[in-house]
């Protein structure tokens, strides 16, 4: 390619990421929002961690979804400035995404458990507010919400970059992980790192 055509090529790219983006940092809905509140006891707390479940919801989809490994970086790379002005504004958020980001990813990693990859991503969601111990029904509901937020996100992954092509034999027979080298087995770990932040 040449320099024009390296150009548009990167136009459009920056394009996409930053149209996909913009649906990782949509304030919550009313109903997730107040249904939470009502459990946490708190307004802010509830809205923080359903915008750091969505955040992190909408980084793994990147990561396991994507037409290329240069997704998830791209879309970390541009969230970096969102989590840094946050930090400006409150010095505690840069490092309370930090410890959330990887309490979701670690979840993803746990290996020889029955539940579900949503259903433990929605007890990191619950105790991101509290609750440690959910009931059934609060358990089931933040699972719904999960597996509602992953698809919504999914698509707008698909619009935006395209559908990925069908994996090979040998990538179905192991799923890969957010976080985890390709190749190597190890524990999940942040997709990109910078300083004391992790995005």
């Amino acid at each position: 390619m040449g320099f024009w055509a390296d150009w548009q090529a990167s136009r459009v790219r920056r394009q996409r990421v930053e149209g996909y983006l913009s649906h990782l940092l949509r304030e919550p809905d009313m109903a997730p929002l107040q249904w939470l509140t009502l459990r946490a006891g708190s307004a802010d707390v509830a809205r923080r961690e359903l915008v750091f479940a969505r955040r992190a919801i909408g980084l793994i989809v990147a990561e396991r979804d994507a037409l290329d490994d240069r997704t998830a970086a791209d879309v970390a790379h541009k969230l970096a400035p969102v989590v840094a002005a946050e930090a400006r504004r409150d010095a505690a958020a840069g490092p309370l995404w930090a410890e959330r980001w990887r309490a979701y990813t670690a979840a993803l990693a746990v290996r020889g458990k029955s539940e579900s990859p949503a259903a433990r991503l929605a007890r990191v969601l619950l105790s991101g507010v509290g609750i440690t111990e959910p009931t059934a029904d609060e358990l089931e509901l933040t699972t719904a919400y999960v597996h509602d937020t992953r698809a919504n996100l999914n698509e707008r992954l698909r619009l935006a970059f395209g559908a990925p092509h069908a994996p090979s034999a040998t990538q179905r027979a192991r799923p890969h992980v957010v976080g985890e080298r390709r190749g190597a087995e190890r524990q999940a770990e942040p997709l990109i790192e910078i300083g004391a932040r992790v995005v």
